[in-house]
Parts: structure tokens; C-alpha cells; sequence
């Protein structure tokens, strides 16, 4: 079953914590082939912390025009707003990204200040999805021994951000984790919402969480449906193995054309491809 990953990551440089040790566009490339996957969304990264990622025309020189690859931009709320700021409403006006990313959880953002509302605004003239990282990170267990770089953002604290700003789309990514039933109610209850299941465990650390990730999809369409749902790896953290587990196993019993949505069709929908 074909499928559009809405969640990844890509680095030249050698990896000590993931599945595979390198996460280049070849090795993403061999994996997209061997699980069907025809398109996948590459999040630029901005990581002010510890002065590291993966900038907006990094990215795109990496790319180099493949179709098979589209580019969520980022900024650095912390340090080069502006500089960031530019950047998007440039990249947008040239058509040369499908959504923007926004890394709260991993730098102090003000959700009332104005500097996400420019942000929004961006997004908002440009008819583009905007995604949070919500939940647990990875990144801030292994260095900092905690659960967030800084201050936690679940998809309960970003309800307002989504009902006051009614006529965009809003993805809160890795469902939450662990706050599942906060994301469920919040998807439910405001029809902007969808979430993806990218991420919901480091496959070369957490194989223990398995069985939770497949209940957390399971419970997420029982309860929301199967059109809030997007696939998503978080590669190189989330293998495409793990991914397409989560669902099979999470969706067991439900109609193909249910996975449909979660695979291929809400994403597609939503990156008006």
C-alpha cells in the first residue's frame, strides 16, 4: 500500500543512537522503495540548545530537486528569529516548502507572543500546515536526563493555539506521547487537528513500548478516526519497519480504505498534492 511520510529526518554525518548508523537521502531513498513509500516530507532542524541541525537551504541543496522529497521549514525562535522569519516568507513565496515545523519542546517559544503569530501568519497566506512537536523527546533523554529540552508542550497546551487560529492545519506530532488521550480529545474536538504516529519509540532502545505504540494508534481511530491520523517515521529515530507495524498491527480488523487515509490520502489531503 502506497504511502507519504510526513515526518523525517535526514544528516550527512554518522549517527551512535538509531537503528541504522547513517540517515542520508540514499539510505532513505533504499528505504522509501522497500516500504512503498512515494513521498516523504524532510523537516528542516533547529536545535538552539546545542547549536546544531539542519538549516531550510541545507536542506533543499540536499534534496536537489527530487520530487520523491518535500521540505517542511524551520526557524530558531531563540536566537535568529528574524533572520528565520525572512527565510520562510521567501521559501514559501517561491513554492519551495510544503509546511512549516515548529520545535517547541526544544526552544523557549511564547505560544501568545508575537512572534508566533508571525509564524502563523505566514502559514496563514500561504495556505500551509504547521507542525509542533509535542510530548517526550528522545533527544533531551539521552543528553539531559529529562523529558524535555524545555518547557513541555502537549497537544492540551496548544488547544488554544488551534482554536483561536480555526482556519489552519495543525499537526501535533508523535500523538503526544505519553499524553495519548489528551491528543485524542483535542483531534476530536477541533476538526484543524491531526497528529502523526512518528516517533512513538527510538527503535534501537525502546522495543519494550511496542506493544503500547500499537495500542496508542488502536485507540487513537477507534476513538478520533482514521482521518486525523498520519503516517510518519521520524527517521532515522522511528524505523519504516517499526512505522508500518504500528499501523498494521494498531489497525488490524479495520477496512483497507481506513489505512488508506492513515498512509497516503490525509497526508496527500492536507499537503494539497
Amino acid at each position: 500500500m502506497k504511502k507519504i511520510d510526513i515526518h523525517a529526518h535526514t544528516t550527512n554525518r554518522m549517527l551512535k543512537a538509531t537503528m541504522k548508523p547513517y540517515a542520508t537521502l540514499d539510505v532513505l531513498r533504499k528505504e522509501m522503495r522497500k516500504w512503498d513509500v512515494e513521498k516523504t516530507v524532510l523537516l528542516a532542524t533547529y536545535f538552539p540548545h546545542r547549536g546544531s541541525g539542519v538549516s531550510n537551504y541545507r536542506l533543499l541543496s540536499w534534496m536537489n530537486d527530487d520530487k520523491r522529497f518535500m521540505m517542511f521549514g524551520s526557524l530558531d525562535f531563540e536566537h535568529y528569529f528574524y533572520q528565520g522569519y525572512n527565510e520562510l516568507n521567501e521559501l514559501a513565496a517561491r513554492d519551495m516548502m510544503k509546511g512549516i515545523k515548529v520545535y517547541t519542546c526544544y526552544q523557549e517559544i511564547d505560544l501568545k507572543g508575537d512572534k508566533l503569530k508571525k509564524v502563523l501568519q505566514v502559514a496563514r497566506e500561504y495556505k500551509l500546515p504547521l507542525m509542533f512537536h509535542t510530548g517526550y523527546s528522545y533527544s533531551a533523554m539521552r543528553t539531559l536526563g529529562r523529558h524535555s529540552i524545555s518547557k513541555m508542550i502537549s497537544a492540551k497546551t496548544l488547544e488554544r493555539v488551534a482554536k483561536e487560529n480555526s482556519d489552519l492545519t495543525f499537526i501535533f506530532s508523535h500523538m503526544s506521547k505519553p499524553f495519548f488521550k489528551d491528543m485524542e480529545k483535542v483531534a476530536k474536538e477541533n476538526e484543524n487537528v491531526y497528529t502523526d504516529m512518528s516517533g512513538l519509540i527510538a527503535s534501537r532502545h525502546d522495543r519494550d513500548e511496542i506493544p503500547q505504540g500499537v495500542s496508542a494508534v488502536r485507540s487513537f481511530v477507534e476513538n478520533v478516526g482514521s482521518n486525523k491520523l498520519l503516517f510518519g517515521t521520524d527517521f532515522p529515530v522511528q524505523t519504516h519497519e517499526d512505522s508500518v507495524y504500528f499501523v498494521e498491527e494498531g489497525m488490524k480488523g479495520f477496512k483497507e480504505k481506513e489505512k488508506q487515509e492513515v498512509y497516503y490520502n490525509n497526508a496527500r489531503r492536507i499537503l494539497r498534492i
